[in-house]
């Protein structure tokens, strides 16, 4: 990979719409040029996906949590997928520490999220956290070098 691949990343993380030809004229390349390299970038599995952000508040998925499972009393694929035949499920991450599993979720209510609860208890210990804003969501890590500066 180098700088102009990293670049059309980038661009394609501002904004996965954009066309060939609006990438060709934000990068020195031609539109055959810029086909060539995303299709490699495909090929490498570097780009896997290009994907779009819901809101999940507007439609109707306001109470979202994070769910620590620990102790996991089923053998893990099991687990895994319980997990994703549940479309309130919107993440899975197998992790160190006290917890086995951070699950991110999110319900249309306190309801909702008390009955799928309800319904992971018997596989395991969980805690729950409910997320009361998000101050930075999910972004993909920059390949352009930055200037770092400290936080005071």
């Amino acid at each position: 990979m180098d700088a102009i691949d990293k670049k059309m990343i980038t661009l394609l993380q501002e904004n996965c719409r954009r066309s060939i030809s609006e990438l060709a004229s934000l990068l020195p390349l031609s539109r055959p040029s810029v086909t060539e390299r995303l299709t490699k970038l495909q090929e490498k599995g570097i780009i896997t996906n290009f994907t779009i952000t819901l809101d999940l508040e507007k439609i109707g998925k306001g109470i979202q949590f994070l769910i620590q499972v620990s102790a996991l009393k089923i053998p893990y694929l099991q687990f895994v997928n319980l997990l994703e035949r549940d479309e309130r499920i919107l993440e899975v991450n197998a992790v160190t520490g006290r917890a086995n599993y951070i699950i991110k979720a999110a319900t249309a209510n306190i309801e909702e999220m008390n009955a799928l609860l309800s319904h992971l208890m018997p596989y395991g210990h969980i805690e729950t956290s409910v997320i009361l804003n998000t101050p930075i969501s999910y972004r993909s890590p920059s390949l352009i070098p930055h200037t770092h500066t400290s936080i005071k």
